[in-house]
């Protein structure tokens, strides 16, 4: 329901952008032809585009990839503003953990980041769009049954090859397909002539078929004035086109003109219809003294490529446009590529290649100390460097995350105290630094798990408030890699199982980070093995989700981990 409504939103700015094009470019030039083709284009282009599935890979590192990055967080964005219409939407990172519940939090364990709600936004918005979309196809079914009446009720004759309609009542003459309506009693014979002149114009170029389509794509888009506007200028350039080729026909300009004023009474016209007297007299009278557009003028059509590029790459429904963790080429010169200090890491399976312009800073941790940005600092006292830290100057520092790369020999007992001066300092996004596994693919980039850490406020839950929640809990202890493997075949029928449900990773002081990071990538891996499976037998690509689809699957299956270090209170 909410992917619908972020494409009724995507269809709406498309529009937008054509419109607003036709505005600035092209409506008072004389290519009338071009602009009647222009506008109907525009309207079946903004429905199309956001449907257009493309496929495609860019190097993220120059101009052309990161435009395209700039232009998926924009589509994030109102993406993410529409999903939170949908009650319990999942607001969190990509593939972050859930460690802890912070105290304040009425929400049950593993559920942290969603906002519940009984009430669904997104449901009254597709419900009320249904509703006007129905008012609005009654609507032009009855148009369409009046205009049946009206030629049921009175006298049609061929003239010219021509179907016409001698109307009874009052009211301007207007045609509809092959039929032309007039009410040939308040016309004088060249009158006559030159009203059948104009509507045949209308017949023949077939400008009924334009409103039709116009008014269907109306109906669709009911909602958005824009579509209304572009019928209306539709109709002003069938007008144009009409007024000039009577003119070009032999007509006198001057008693031409004077017939159009002649015709100007408070009638109400038919809405579906082509009018003689629509529009405004005054400018279709400047538009008949125009001087035809100019060479250069007509140049100006040139200008709807950029348009269409713009739309296409804004609007386009690419599936591959944006990764999880953007891609840039490691720099020589970055101040993260420092001297590795004879660090052995560990290696896993659930890694992502990371950019160096999201990484806040760097942490170095082995049996040769601690190391922040380069320089040696006392592990006890880290939470102290940390706090005199300037965070950097930069708009997306909220989405930096810190770099830690440890020795998989470590002890997490020292790992535990990096962890918590980075939580007593409010920084909670982490990635793991770890070499990706052969059966990944990915060679010659810098990966990371990334993670994020509980609030210190946080803590730890109570088994009785998961019982009374119907929570199901889930312990995982390592003990070997071929353990492990054991227990992801059991985790994996604890969470097909368990609607509701929690993983606790129970550690200690001793445990080396090496066997942290195996349990954490395991966890990972089985998590996203089942989301695979679950897209898959739903009939998706795995890899080409949409923004509302990801989130969907990860409220089904979330990444509920809690950790806990059985050596300390």
């Amino acid at each position: 329901m909410t992917r619908f409504l972020i494409y009724l939103f995507e269809s709406g700015l498309c529009l937008t952008l054509f419109y607003s094009g036709y505005i600035l470019f092209f409506r008072k030039e004389t290519y009338f032809t071009f602009n009647r083709i222009y506008l109907m284009l525009s309207m079946i282009l903004a429905l199309l585009l956001p449907l257009t599935p493309v496929q495609f890979s860019v190097d993220n590192s120059d101009f052309f990839g990161i435009t395209l990055n700039r232009i998926s967080e924009f589509r994030n964005y109102y993406e993410e503003l529409i999903l939170m219409t949908e009650p319990a939407f999942r607001v969190a990172e990509p593939e972050v953990l859930n460690n802890t519940i912070a105290p304040a939090t009425p929400m049950p364990v593993g559920t942290a980041g969603v906002v519940e709600s009984s009430f669904s936004w997104s449901s009254l918005i597709f419900y009320t769009y249904i509703i006007g979309l129905l008012f609005f196809a009654i609507r032009l079914l009855m148009l369409l049954i009046n205009l049946y009446l009206i030629i049921r009720r009175n006298k049609v004759v061929q003239y010219e090859g021509f179907s016409i309609v001698l109307i009874n009542e009052e009211s301007p003459s207007f045609s509809f397909l092959r039929w032309i309506f007039v009410n040939k009693e308040v016309l004088k014979e060249e009158e006559f002539e030159q009203v059948i002149a104009h509507e045949k114009v209308h017949v023949k170029h077939k400008h009924t078929v334009d409103l039709l389509l116009a008014h269907i794509i109306t109906i669709f888009q009911w909602f958005n004035p824009l579509t209304w506007r572009i019928q209306k200028s539709i109709k002003t350039c069938h007008e144009y086109i009409a007024d000039r080729q009577v003119i070009d026909q032999g007509h006198e300009l001057f008693d031409y003109q004077s017939l159009l004023l002649s015709q100007l009474i408070s009638i109400r016209s038919v809405e579906l219809v082509n009018n003689f007297n629509l529009l405004s007299i005054k400018k279709r009278i400047a538009m008949m003294n125009k001087i035809k557009s100019g060479l250069r003028a007509q140049l100006k059509a040139l200008l709807v490529f950029p348009l269409l590029i713009v739309a296409f790459f804004f609007f386009a429904n690419m599936t591959h446009r944006q990764e999880k963790i953007p891609v840039i080429t490691e720099s020589s010169d970055s101040e993260f590529a420092l001297e590795r200090q004879g660090i052995d890491i560990p290696v896993a399976k659930s890694v992502k290649v990371y950019d160096y312009s999201f990484v806040r800073f760097n942490i170095q941790l082995s049996d040769k100390g601690c190391f922040v940005k380069g320089q040696k600092t006392n592990i006890d006292k880290l939470g102290t460097k940390l706090a005199h830290m300037q965070a950097p100057a930069s708009k997306d520092v909220n989405k930096m995350s810190i770099l830690l790369e440890i020795d998989k020999s470590a002890k997490m007992k020292e790992v535990d105290k990096l962890k918590t001066a980075l939580r007593e300092n409010d920084l909670l996004k982490i990635g793991y630094l770890a070499k990706a596994d052969e059966s990944t693919g990915i060679e010659g980039s810098e990966t990371a798990l990334f993670n994020l850490l509980p609030p210190k406020e946080a803590k730890m839950f109570e088994s009785e408030d998961l019982d009374r929640q119907g929570i199901k809990l889930f312990k995982i202890k390592y003990s070997s890699s071929a353990s492990l493997k054991e227990t992801a075949k059991q985790l994996h029928k604890h969470v097909m199982t368990n609607k509701k449900y929690v993983m606790l990773y129970e550690y200690s002081n001793a445990t080396t980070y090496n066997e942290y990071i195996q349990t954490l990538d395991m966890v990972y891996s089985t998590i996203w093995n089942i989301r695979k499976e679950h897209a898959f037998f739903e009939g998706l690509n795995y890899d080409s989700l949409t923004k509302e689809q990801e989130i969907m699957l990860r409220k089904k299956f979330p990444l509920t981990l809690t950790m806990k270090n059985v050596d300390e209170e």
